[in-house]
C-alpha cells in the first residue's frame, strides 16, 4: 500500500506519505519540496501493519491531507469550533493546484502555454512547489512492487510512476518558471534545449525567454562529462537571443558537433562546419584552448575495425588543405597542448595530429623551443614523443644544443622512460664525432641512468662512458663513485679506472653492511616459535567503559572487540543506568549508517540494532546478502549464544573470548573458566569450545597441568588434555564413552568428533586421523587427513560470445582445484565450513568479502591452511583478478606466529603476480619480514614460483618487480632472493617464444650471482643452458654462465 498525501494551506505547506512492506510500514513527512524524514515500524503480521496504516490514514485526513493539498474542511476541528469557510485566495490557490494536476495527468501539452498564462502571474512559488512534489512522484526511480498500476506491463519492479508524456509535460512547466539556481538540479534541461526546434520547446522559451541557459549549459556539460548540446543547436539558440557566447560552452560544444552514426550525414555537417565563417573564425579555435572530448567522435564508426578514423583527424585534414587553418598554426597549437595538465588521450590526440602534419626539418628547427618543454612533463608519453620529433634535429647546425641538454638532464634518472633513454644514448654515440665539443657534459648526463634499476640500460651506459671518456675527470669520478651502490652485476668493477686513484667501488660487503642487523649472512629455514600469550586483554566492565567500546567497534570493524564487547554485554547488562537507551541512542544511529563490506559486521550490527529495540526476543540475522560465508555466518551462533545466556541471566564469559591480544586464550584461564562453569552447573555450548580451544596455546601448561585434574567432566577433562599436548594420541580406544560415539548420528555426539577432529587438525596440521573415517567426517576436508587437491593451471573462458573476436571470451590463466559438493558437517568442525563447490563462477570473490578473512583465521589461528585455501580459489584463481582484497590475508602473514602451509604459500606466491601494485607491495613487506625472521620455506616457495610461471598465470614484469624491490635490504635477504630464484630457474620449462620481461628475471639473478660471487652447481648450470634457445636473452646468459 502506497499513500501521498498534502496540506497546504496558509503557511502550511506539507506533506505525508506511508508505504507498507510486508510486515513494516515507512513514514515520511515534512515540508513539500523536500525529502522529509522517515520513520519505519515493525509488526508482528503483515495484518497488523496494514490495520495501523489505514488508521493513520484516516487520522491525516480528519486532520485536512488530501491528495491534492487542498484542505477538506469538516464540521468542528480538534476543538470542537466550526472551522473557517476557505478564503478566496485559497480557492485560488485550489483552482490552480486542480488545473496543474489534470495537465500533467492527462498529458496535455497544448495546455501548458494556457495554463502559464493565466494562473503564473503572481502565483510562481505555488506552481514551482507543486512542480517539485510532481517532479518526486512522478520522475523518481522506485520501487513499484506495491504500485503495479505504474508498472505498464513490464516485468521488472522498479520504474517511474510517471509516462513519458507526464515527464515532458513537467520538464516544460519547470522550463518555463525555474531560476537558475533551481534548474540546476535538473538535467533534464539539456535534452530540451538540444531540440530547440520543437514546437513544445520553442513556445516554452518564447514565453519565458530565460536569461540563465548560457551558465545553466555550461554548468552541466562541466559537471557531466558524458552531455552534449549540438553545436549548430546552440548556434540557432544565439541566433534567437536565447544564449550568448561563452567560450568554453562553444569549445565543448563544436568539439563534439556531430554524433551521428550515419556517414553521409556526417560527411554533410563536416562540409557544412568547414565552410561556416563564424565557426571557422570564433568556435574551432576554442578547441586549443579548452579541454574537450575532440578525441571521441569517430568518423563511420563500426565496432568490428580494430582502428577507426577520428572524426576531428578529417576536419584539421580538410582545414589544411583548403588553406583554412596553417600548418605552423596548426603546430604550435598541438605543442603548446602537451604542456598543459589535460586528459592524457586528448594531448595523445594532438601528437597524432603533429605526426599526420608531416612536418620537415626546416619546421621542426623553427618550433624546436617550443618542443623542449615537452622533456619535462610528467607524463613519459610527450617526453617520448619530443625526443622522437628532435632525435633528426640533433646535429643540425641551427639545433641549440646547450638548450636541448638543459631540457633533458633530469630524464636520465627517470625509470618511466628507459625507452627515450636508449635512444638518447645512440643518438649521442652519432653525435660525438660531428659536436665533440660535448662531450663531457653528455658523459655526466649519461652517468645519472646508474639511478635506474635496470641492468640493460646501466650496461649500455657504462660502454657508453667507457667508450667516450678515455682518462679520470674529477666531476665523473665523484658522480660515479656516488652511484657505484646502485650499479647491478659487474658494472662498477668495469667502470673502476674511471672513479679516481685510491677510490674503488664498494664491495657487496661493504654496501650491505650498514643495512645488516646481524653478522648472518646466508638464509636458512629455521621458523622459531613465537611467544603468543604477550599481551593481555582488559575487558571492560563499568557501562561508560561499554559505551566506549560500542564507538570503537563501529570505528575499528575489529571483530574481537565485537566478541569483548558482546561478553561484557552479557555480563553487565543488569548493571547498566536506566537511561541507558538514551545513550546509546547517537550509536545506534551511527550504526545504522554504517555500511561496512562485511559479513559478520553485517550479522552483528543486525542482532545488536535489533536488541536496542526489543530485548524479549532473541535474534539471529538471516539476510542472505550477509549469509555468504559461512565461517562469517559463526557470528550468528556466537550472538544468539549470548541473548540466550542473557535471558538466563549467566553472567559467566564464553569459553571462546580471548585473553591475550591478538585472539589467544591462555589453557589456565579456559580451565578456570570451565571449573566456574560446573560451579554453576552451567552447560558448556560445544561451538563456544570448539573455538575455545583452536585458539588455546600450548603455554603455562605446568600451572593448566595442576588445575586440569579439577574439572569433573571426563569428556572435557579428555579433550583438554588432547588440545595441551598432554596426551599425544585420540583416545578413541582408551575411553568407552568416544568409541561408543564413532559413528553415531547423535547430532551432539557429531559436535564431540567435530571439536576432536578440530583440536588435532589445529595442533597436527599434517596429521593423518584414520579414527574419523567410521563417523560423520569421514568425507570432510582436513578431518581424516590435510586436504590436499590436484591443484592446475587452465585457459578460463568467460561464459558468453565476443562477437569482436568471434571466439568466447577468453579471460586468462586460472588456478583450478576440484572442491567436494556441498555437505553439512557438526558446526564444531571449523575446518571444512567453506571448502565446497560453489561453480565455475568467476565473480565468486565479490561474496567473500576481505573484512571477513581475519575473523575466520582468528576462528583457527594455529593452522591457517583453511582460510588460505578458500580465499585463494576467491581472490587469487586469476592474476588479472587480485585486488586489494588479498592484502587483508597477506597483512596476516606479518604476524611472528603465523605458520606457514602449503596453501598460505601459494597464496603469497600468486599474489605476487596480481594486478594490484598494493598487494604486491604487502608481498615485498611479507617476504622482506619472514626472511628476516628465518620463517619462509625457500625450497617450497621457489616451487609454486616455478609452477606459477611455467603455466603463464601472470607477466614476469610483476613477479621481478617484487622481487627487486626486496634486494639490497641485507646480505641475508639477498642469499634468500638468490636461493629463491636458483630454485625457480632450475624448473623452468622452455617454450616456443620467450616470455615477456624474462630476460629481466635473469638480469635479477645476474646481479644476486655477482654481489655474492656465488658459484653455480653443474644442475643449476645445465638448466641454465637450455634457455639459449631463446636468442633475446643468449647475452646474459653468457655473463652468468660465465
Amino acid at each position: 500500500m502506497f499513500k501521498h498525501l498534502k496540506y497546504i494551506d496558509g503557511s502550511s505547506d506539507k506533506f505525508w506519505e506511508i508505504q507498507t512492506n510486508d510486515n513494516s510500514h515507512t513514514v515520511t513527512y515534512g515540508r513539500n519540496g523536500t525529502s522529509g524524514q522517515s520513520k519505519t515500524k515493525s509488526f508482528d503480521s503483515e495484518d497488523a501493519c496494514l490495520k495501523d496504516a489505514e488508521k493513520l490514514i484516516l487520522e491525516k485526513t480528519k486532520k485536512g491531507y488530501s491528495e491534492d493539498g487542498s484542505v477538506i474542511p469538516s464540521e468542528k476541528n480538534a476543538t470542537g469550533q466550526t472551522s473557517k469557510k476557505p478564503s478566496a485566495s485559497a480557492l485560488l490557490k485550489e483552482k490552480i493546484v486542480d488545473a496543474l494536476h489534470d495537465l500533467i495527468k492527462k498529458g496535455n501539452k497544448q495546455g501548458i502555454i494556457p495554463f502559464l498564462d493565466l494562473y503564473a502571474k503572481g502565483n510562481l512559488e505555488l506552481i514551482k512547489k507543486e512542480l517539485r512534489i510532481a517532479r518526486r512522484y512522478y520522475i523518481t526511480y522506485v520501487d513499484l512492487t506495491n504500485e503495479p498500476q505504474f508498472k505498464n506491463n513490464s516485468n521488472y519492479n522498479w520504474g517511474y510512476r510517471g509516462t513519458e508524456n507526464q515527464h515532458q509535460i513537467i520538464n516544460l512547466l519547470s522550463l518555463a518558471v525555474y531560476n537558475q539556481t533551481e534548474a540546476r538540479t535538473v538535467f533534464d534541461f539539456v535534452r530540451m534545449l538540444d531540440m530547440p526546434k520543437n514546437p513544445e520547446v520553442w513556445a516554452v522559451l518564447q514565453w519565458a525567454k530565460p536569461t540563465w541557459l548560457t551558465p545553466y549549459l555550461l554548468d552541466q556539460l562541466q559537471r557531466n562529462k558524458w552531455a552534449r548540446i549540438g553545436y549548430w543547436n546552440l548556434r540557432y539558440l544565439e541566433e534567437n537571443d536565447l544564449v550568448t557566447f561563452e567560450p568554453e560552452l562553444y569549445a565543448r560544444s563544436v568539439s563534439r558537433f556531430d554524433e551521428t552514426r550515419d556517414k553521409d550525414l556526417q560527411l554533410k555537417n563536416l562540409n557544412r562546419l568547414v565552410i561556416d565563417a563564424l565557426a571557422l573564425k570564433r568556435d574551432i579555435p576554442l578547441v586549443f584552448e579548452y579541454e574537450t572530448a575532440i578525441h571521441t567522435s569517430y568518423y563511420d564508426y563500426n565496432y568490428q575495425n580494430k582502428v577507426n578514423e577520428l572524426l576531428w583527424h578529417k576536419v584539421f585534414d580538410e582545414l589544411v588543405e583548403t588553406n583554412k587553418l596553417s600548418k605552423e598554426v596548426l603546430l604550435s597549437s598541438a605543442l603548446e597542448i602537451q604542456t598543459k595538465n589535460w586528459n592524457s588521450n586528448l594531448k595523445s590526440f594532438f601528437r597524432g595530429l603533429i605526426l599526420r602534419l608531416n612536418a620537415d626539418e626546416a619546421t621542426l628547427l623553427a618550433h624546436q623551443h617550443q618542443i623542449f618543454p615537452l622533456l619535462h612533463s610528467e607524463d613519459s608519453s610527450p617526453i617520448n614523443f619530443a625526443i622522437n620529433l628532435l632525435k633528426p634535429l640533433l646535429d643540425n647546425q641551427d639545433f641549440d644544443m646547450n638548450e636541448f641538454l638543459i631540457w633533458v638532464e633530469p630524464n636520465f634518472m627517470r625509470t618511466d622512460l628507459k625507452g627515450g633513454i636508449k635512444t638518447l644514448l645512440i643518438q649521442f654515440d652519432k653525435l660525438m664525432k660531428s659536436k665533440p665539443e660535448h662531450k663531457s657534459r653528455i658523459v655526466l648526463l649519461v652517468t645519472d641512468v646508474f639511478m635506474i634499476s635496470d641492468f640493460q640500460l646501466q650496461e649500455r651506459a657504462s660502454k657508453f662512458i667507457l667508450k667516450h671518456q678515455a682518462s679520470v675527470d674529477e666531476n665523473l669520478s665523484d658522480k660515479l663513485n656516488t652511484y657505484s651502490a646502485q650499479m647491478l652485476g659487474s658494472i662498477a668493477q668495469d667502470l673502476k679506472s674511471l672513479m679516481g686513484a685510491g677510490q674503488t667501488a664498494y664491495s657487496e660487503e661493504e654496501i650491505l653492511a650498514t643495512l645488516s642487523s646481524d653478522a648472518q649472512e646466508s638464509y636458512t629455514y629455521q621458523p622459531q616459535s613465537a611467544e603468543k600469550l604477550v599481551q593481555k586483554i582488559n575487558y571492560p566492565s563499568s557501562w561508560n567503559d561499554i559505551l566506549f567500546q560500542v564507538g570503537h567497534v563501529i570505528h575499528t570493524i575489529d571483530e574481537v572487540q565485537m566478541e569483548i564487547l558482546m561478553n561484557a554485554w552479557m555480563m553487565h547488562s543488569s548493571e547498566f543506568p536506566e537511561d541507558y537507551k538514551k545513550q546509546l541512542e547517537p550509536y545506534v544511529e551511527k550504526l545504522k549508517k554504517t555500511y561496512v563490506e562485511s559479513n559478520w559486521f553485517a550479522h552483528f550490527s543486525s542482532i545488536f540494532i535489533s536488541r536496542y529495540y526489543d530485548v524479549s526476543k532473541i535474534f539471529y540475522d538471516n539476510n542472505r546478502h550477509s549469509n555468504h560465508s559461512r565461517n562469517a555466518n559463526t557470528v550468528n551462533d556466537i550472538l544468539v549464544l549470548i541473548q540466550q545466556r542473557m535471558f538466563s541471566n549467566i553472567q559467566l564469559p564464553l569459553l571462546s573470548l580471548p585473553t591475550h591480544e591478538p585472539f589467544w586464550i591462555d589453557p589456565v584461564v579456559l580451565i578456570e573458566r570451565i571449573l566456574d562453569y560446573e560451579k554453576q552447573a552451567v552447560e558448556i555450548d560445544l561451538l563456544d569450545l570448539s573455538i575455545a580451544l583452536s585458539r588455546t596455546v600450548r603455554e603455562n601448561l605446568q600451572q593448566a597441568e595442576t588445575k586440569l585434574v579439577a574439572v569433573k567432566d571426563e569428556k572435557v577433562r579428555q579433550i583438554l588434555s588432547y588440545a595441551l599436548g598432554f596426551e599425544n594420541q585420540l583416545a578413541v580406544t582408551k575411553k568407552s564413552w568416544l568409541s561408543s560415539i564413532i559413528g553415531s548420528s547423535n547430532s551432539k555426539d557429531a559436535d564431540w568428533i567435530g571439536i576432536w577432529a578440530t583440536v588435532a587438525r589445529s595442533n597436527y596440521p599434517e596429521g593423518i586421523f584414520d579414527e574419523f573415517e567410521e563417523t560423520a567426517l569421514k568425507d570432510a576436508p582436513y578431518a581424516v587427513r590435510d586436504f590436499r587437491p590436484e591443484i592446475k593451471i587452465e585457459a578460463f573462458y568467460y561464459d558468453y560470445y565476443n562477437y569482436t573476436t568471434k571466439k568466447p571470451h577468453y579471460m586468462g590463466e586460472a588456478i583450478k582445484a576440484p572442491l567436494p559438493p556441498f555437505k553439512e558437517y557438526p558446526k564444531t568442525f571449523l575446518y571444512a565450513k567453506e571448502i565446497f563447490n560453489r561453480g565455475n563462477n568467476p565473480f565468486s570473490s565479490y561474496y567473500m568479502l576481505s573484512l571477513d578473512v581475519p575473523y575466520a583465521y582468528s576462528l583457527m589461528p594455529q593452522n591457517p591452511d583453511s582460510v588460505s585455501f578458500i580465499y585463494g580459489v576467491a581472490y587469487n584463481s586469476m592474476s588479472s583478478n587480485i585486488t586489494k582484497s588479498s592484502k587483508s590475508l597477506l597483512e596476516l602473514m606479518l604476524y611472528p606466529f603465523f605458520e606457514f602451509s602449503k596453501h598460505s604459500l601459494l597464496f603469497l606466491a600468486t599474489s605476487c603476480f596480481g594486478a594490484d601494485k598494493l598487494v604486491r607491495a604487502t608481498c615485498v613487506e611479507v617476504l622482506i619480514q619472514t626472511i628476516a625472521e628465518n620463517r619462509l620455506p625457500i625450497v617450497e616457495m621457489s616451487n609454486f614460483y616455478a609452477f606459477l610461471l611455467n603455466g603463464n598465470y601472470g607477466p614476469y614484469t610483476r613477479f621481478v618487480e617484487v622481487l627487486e624491490q626486496c634486494k639490497d635490504v641485507s646480505a641475508k635477504q639477498n642469499d634468500a632472493l638468490f636461493q629463491l630464484i636458483e630454485g625457480t630457474v632450475s624448473q623452468l620449462e622452455v617454450g616456443e617464444k620467450t616470455p615477456t620481461n624474462f630476460k629481466k628475471f635473469l638480469e635479477l639473478f645476474y646481479d644476486l650471482q655477482q654481489k655474492g660471487s656465488y658459484t653455480l652447481s653443474e644442475e643449476l648450470s645445465s638448466s641454465l643452458k637450455q634457455f639459449n634457445a631463446y636468442k633475446a636473452v643468449q647475452p646474459i646468459l653468457k655473463k652468468i654462465l660465465n
